[in-house]
């Protein structure tokens, strides 16, 4: 998961670039079923998956330079943002190792953590469907637009080539 996230910054296509984001966050859903959270876990493959193939699928469409052939750097100010992200770093080892962590675990039956399950599915429920339903109709808006001849397939102007 690591590995794939610091990949991310390596690479100069970012068509790769959203590809291996989305391997390091599916791997971390990954992580949630393996630690017995379902919901978590699911949510995060079924969230990110679409999120980041949506986001590749526009980088691609759009960008001057999606497969990295003219190099790119995706790292700014590399000095100070090595220093931050060790100090934040070590902040939050520092954090771990200092919390007070409880000692008593929840079996899987525990009633609360069904309860909140059911009270974010069946309350948000039209909020995701909705969600959902603006993505694919702002995908097949994207895809409109961009085709040669814009939405009406209309031939470009005056010998104009697109």
């Amino acid at each position: 998961m690591l590995w794939t996230g610091l990949q991310v910054f390596r690479t100069s296509s970012m068509a790769r670039a959203g590809l291996l984001l989305l391997a390091s966050l599916a791997l971390e859903g990954l992580v949630f079923l393996a630690l017995a959270s379902e919901f978590l876990g699911v949510l995060m493959l079924l969230m990110m998956s679409g999120e980041m193939v949506t986001m590749t699928f526009f980088m691609v469409m759009f960008m001057p330079d999606p497969g990295g052939l003219m190099g790119m750097d995706m790292t700014h100010d590399k000095r100070r943002s090595a220093g931050v992200a060790a100090a934040a770093g070590l902040a939050l080892a520092a954090a771990a190792v200092a919390t007070d962590w409880p000692a008593r675990v929840l079996g899987n039956d525990a009633p609360d953590v069904r309860a909140i399950g059911f009270e974010v599915m069946g309350r948000s429920m039209l909020s995701f469907l909705f969600a959902a339903t603006t993505i694919l109709f702002t995908m097949i808006g994207g895809v409109l637009l961009a085709k040669h001849g814009g939405r009406l397939g209309l031939p470009a102007p005056g010998g104009e080539e697109r």
